[in-house]
This record gives structure tokens, sequence and C-alpha cells, in this order.
């Protein structure tokens, strides 16, 4: 099961069934005799003994790197991201949790970038005079207001000689003659950004504020969107003016499906890679394939895509566990692929048929105890610990107690076994169970397979001075997530297939609304305002093949072609 960080799903809790001990009264004649029944409790269902490991060792030695481009980008292009690490004009610094919503969103925009080019990601205090002229762009993120930038780097964007995206805060501190003029922050608070002909969501909750734009030259400005209230005038929200575009917020802060951050993320896309194919495409994944999944059903859903030639996705744990048998009458439960031949039958089929096999880690849950549901395979969490607080919200709580390099690769080898002895291709491809893992573990991950499949947790500290890798700073007091448009690669260095229109889900639950197919065909329609989209989706079997044949018809007749993650990744 998957979730993300802000629009996120989990599954249902599994219900907890209770055995009963009966109390039967016999009365004969003049004698009543009463005789206990007692159920005794049946043995475990024990899993076979596991598969051995598989060696991990060199098993990607040209793993990526952050800063490198992602699926698509142009490995001769390299753009340097600008942001602000807490240095004020006045000399002050930003207390430190604006310092690390600054970093997280400085990583945001990195991961973006990587579609288009390469990137060098720096604080924009340490700029260099004419540093600009060694890349073929500039973003800077502008999310500190008042932010110390050096008068080279303003002196430098006002004469620029490459393509420069501004967003954000500060950009009253640029002193150059561009058509338009910032006039400080709106008064009120915009609930629409319309681009491309297409309204998109703004949380009013963000709260970054959005900058006012007067245009006073529209002969030399380009106005790429507009911001508007309720019943209000639209007023400019992007524009562009020579090599200059301006975006009049950092997008980030509640954003959700829908929502204005897909303008931005088209925005990068297109001053970075201007040669973007416009194209879109769709991927199917197939979710929370474990050993005690039923075969008819999965076999009624691969035969589906299969027989309409539909690429498709299996994310699978190989390994299932419920070691308080909350899903089995109080029994204690477990099981491997090896346990389960009539379902491996119809995973050897579907890849046989052209399916991708993708790791959805080992056990999707954690044997310590419920994390945060029942210690359920496919319910819960497995590298990170949550919980659900007093008001049934579910909270990210931090890494596993257990939780280092080794102990996340000894999980992953012994999983890759299990595919192994059973005759199935090793997966290439991970996504962690609720999306939900450490930096160390996210940093393994780009170690050991090839691709991620999911949306990402990033975490504040993991990039020091603009330089990605150090999961010893890495802190889990701010976790943020991101969805992506496209493929990226990340500050992991990790090429990452992206999901970004969720799942159907019937009922509502935890902090989660219900989610049915008319929501998550609502969100692809948006997101083609965006050049070269992937809309990627993940499905349940135990749902049927009606629901998923209704969104597969209307996702073509959108104009969604399917793919495999293969060919994503390709570019």
């Amino acid at each position: 099961m998957t979730k993300d960080n802000g629009g996120q799903r989990f599954r249902l809790p599994a219900w907890l069934r209770l055995a009963v001990v009966a109390v039967v009264a016999v009365v004969a004649v003049t004698v009543a005799v009463v005789v206990l029944v007692q159920v005794t409790k049946a043995d475990p269902i024990t899993a076979s003994p596991a598969a051995p490991p598989v060696s991990l060792a060199d098993r990607l030695p040209g793993a990526g790197k952050a800063g490198l481009p992602g699926p698509g980008g142009d490995p001769d292009r390299k753009t340097l991201v600008l942001y602000d690490d807490g240095r004020k004009k006045d000399g002050s610094v930003s207390p430190p949790e604006e310092v690390r919503t600054a970093e997280a969103y400085a990583m945001f925009t990195a991961n973006l970038v990587s579609r288009g080019t390469a990137w060098e990601l720096r604080p924009a205090a340490d700029y260099r005079p004419r540093q600009a002229d060694t890349f073929q762009a500039v973003v800077y993120v502008g999310s500190v207001s008042d932010a110390a930038l050096p008068k080279a780097f303003l002196n430098d964007v006002a004469a620029a000689r490459v393509p420069v995206v501004w967003i954000g805060a500060n950009i009253w501190q640029l002193r150059a003659d561009a058509g338009w003029r910032a006039e400080g922050y709106r008064g009120d608070n915009p609930t629409t950004v319309t681009y491309k002909g297409t309204p998109l969501r703004r949380d009013p909750r963000s709260g970054t504020g959005v900058v006012a734009i007067d245009v006073r030259d529209r002969a030399r400005v380009q106005i790429l969107a507009e911001a508007s209230v309720p019943g209000g005038k639209p007023s400019p929200w992007a524009v562009r003016s020579g090599q200059l575009t301006y975006v009049a917020e950092v997008p980030y802060a509640y954003a959700g499906a829908q929502d204005r951050y897909l303008a931005a993320a088209d925005i990068l896309l297109g001053v970075l890679s201007p040669q973007a194919p416009d194209r879109h495409r769709a991927l199917i994944r197939l979710e929370d394939v474990g050993p005690r999944t039923k075969p008819e059903e999965l076999r009624r859903v691969t035969d589906f895509l299969v027989q309409e030639k539909i690429p498709f996705s299996l994310a699978v744990y190989p390994y299932y566990s419920d070691p308080q048998g909350r899903a089995n009458d109080g029994v204690p439960a477990s099981a491997r692929l090896v346990d389960s031949p009539e379902l491996v039958a119809v995973l050897k089929e579907a890849v046989q048929a052209g399916a991708t096999l993708v790791m959805h880690g080992y056990s999707h849950q954690s044997d310590s105890g419920p994390n945060p549901y029942d210690a359920v395979s496919a319910s819960d969490f497995e590298f990170y610990k949550s919980s659900v607080d007093g008001a049934g919200a579910v909270r990210l709580d931090g890494p596993m107690p257990e939780d280092s390099a080794q102990w996340f690769d000894d999980r992953i080898a012994t999983g890759l076994g299990e595919f192994r002895r059973v005759g199935l291709p090793e997966p290439t491809m991970f996504e962690f169970p609720h999306y939900g893992g450490s930096a160390v573990d996210y940093q393994r991950v780009t170690e050991i397979f090839q691709a991620r499949y999911d949306r990402g947790s990033y975490y504040a500290g993991f990039c020091p001075g603009g330089r990605c890798g150090s999961t010893a700073t890495a802190t889990a007091e701010q976790v943020y997530g991101q969805f992506f448009p496209y493929p990226v690669r990340d500050v992991y260095g990790a090429n990452v297939v992206p999901e970004n229109i969720g799942n159907v889900a019937p009922v509502a639950f935890n902090q989660h609304d219900s989610r049915t197919a008319v929501d998550m065909l609502a969100d692809a329609q948006s997101a083609l305002v965006v050049r070269d989209n992937v809309a990627s989706f993940f499905y349940h079997p135990f749902l049927g093949e009606g629901g998923l044949r209704d969104l597969v018809n209307s996702l073509r007749a959108l104009g969604y072609r399917f793919a495999k993650p293969t060919e994503i990744l390709d570019g």
C-alpha cells in the first residue's frame, strides 16, 4: 500500500476477529448439566525457511549521483540552483525551522530541474561574479524574505546571458528594466492559478504569500499564468521578459493534485528543456501483491491488461507476516512466495507477457508491533516508524529503532532471494511501503536498484551547503513529500518513476478522504498542462477489473498512451 506525505493514502487496518468460547447448557429431566466447550488456540501458520540472501556487493557499480540529469535530461547542459540558507541582508540569520524549509524547497527544485539538465546546488549568498556564465541556466528559489543576495548575483541576473528562473521572494532586490515590476506581496490570498487556460488550485493555507506583479510593457512581457480569488480579476502569477522568467511564489507548500505546482514544474521544463516533446503517457501499477494475495483476483486483472495490450507493473512484497494473527482469527501466520505456487504461476505468466516486477519492500510491515495499525503485511509501514495520534491522523515518528544501512541491506537481500528461489526475475525497481523510509534507506536504494517507483520523502539537513548525501545531518524532525509530473533523478541520485494521481480508496480513513476514479481522472486532466507528463496510478487487484477498465478507457480518451516504466526511464 502506498502513501505520499500530503495527499497520501494508507490502507485501513485489518479487522480484528475474535474467537468465542461457547457455554452450552444441557437440561436432562431433573439434572442440569453445564458443558464448557473450550476452543483451543490453533498452531501458527508458519512460512517456509527464508531463501538464501542475494549478494548486494557491487550490484550497481555505476549508481547515480545527485546532480546528474534524470530521464530525458541533457547531460551536456547544467543548471545552477541557488537558494536561501538563512543569511539575511541585515546580518541576522533566520530561525532553524525556516532554514530547514528553505533547504527542502531547494531540494524540490533540484529534483524538478533534473528533468531537463544536470544541476549544482549552492547557497545564493555564496554566489561569485560571473559564476552563471559557466552554466546553461540559473534557478533561484527565494524562500527567505530579505535574504542576503550578493551584488554580483543581482548584476549578473540583470544582464543575464543564460536563462534565469526566479521563484518567490526578494525580486525587489533586482534593479532591472524588464517591462514589469514587483509591487510587494498581494493583499489578497489567491485560490486559483490559471495556466494554459486550465484553472489550478492554490490552497489558501500555503501561507507563502504571492508577489504582486505590475506589467508595464506588454510588448516585452509574456504573462505565463494568472492568479485570482473568487469573483476577483486575474493578475499575473508568472511572467517572462528576455532571459528572465519569474514565478510569484514558491509553489511547494500544500501542493496537492491539480495544484499550481504543475504550472511551475512545466515552466521549469520549458525553460531548461525547450525541445521537450508534447506527449502524455500513463502508468499502471498493481499494488500490494504478496504471498496471501488471491491468485484468481490477480489473474482477472492481469488477463484484462494483457488482452488489451496495456503495459503494467506488479508491486510485490515476497514475505507475508501477521505475527499477532490480527487478520487470521487470532492465529499468527506467515508465508513466502514459495508457499504460494498458484500465485507465482500468475506472476510468471504476467512477466512473460511483459509486466514489470517492482519490489514493494520485504514484508510491508514491522514484526516489532503495530506500525501504525496491526503489524499485518500490506497494512503497515516497514522502514519508518509511525503512529495514530489522538485526532486519528497518521503521524511519522522517525526511523525504525533498528534502522541502518546493514539492516536495510539484509531485508532487501533476503527479499531478492525469495524472487530468485521461485524463478521470478529479481526486480530492478523499488517502492517503499507507504513511501516511507529514512534518508539512509533512500540512499541505499540508489546503490541497489536502477530506479524507485514512488513519491519521495526528503529530509532537511540532507544537502548541507548544497552538497547532497549527508545522512548524518538529515533530520527526521522535518520530512517532506514530493510527487513528480515527470521522471526525475532526485537528490538521492535515484531515477524516479513517478506516481502522481493516487488510487481508488472507497472509504475515508484517518486524515484522508475517500477517493474515486472520477477524482483520479480530474487530476490526470489537470496534469495535461505539463508538457511530456506522466499520469501514474496504482490499483489494488481485489477491486476487480471493471473499475480498472473504466480508468484505462477514460485516460485514453484524455489523450494518454500507456507505457512501461522502462520506457519512462529511457526519456
